[in-house]
């Protein structure tokens, strides 16, 4: 897998275009927890704006590169 728990992470194109994503259009995330099973295997701890953990599919992500 492209990512290990403790990365961090934002939306990628696919992730932004989601309906169910809307709350992580800000910020970024670090991954706390890959599961082998499940529909969204990866759950991140999402900051930016209100911290909550979410979950994910890997297209939705892309690892985080800072301010640009």
């Amino acid at each position: 897998m492209k990512f290990k728990v403790g990365d961090l992470v934002t939306l990628s194109s696919a992730g932004r275009h989601r309906k169910g994503n809307s709350h992580t259009l800000l910020g970024f995330g670090m991954i706390t927890r890959i599961s082998q099973t499940g529909v969204f295997p990866i759950e991140c701890s999402w900051y930016g704006g209100d911290t909550q953990t979410s979950r994910f599919k890997a297209y939705e992500l892309k690892k985080y590169r800072g301010e640009q």
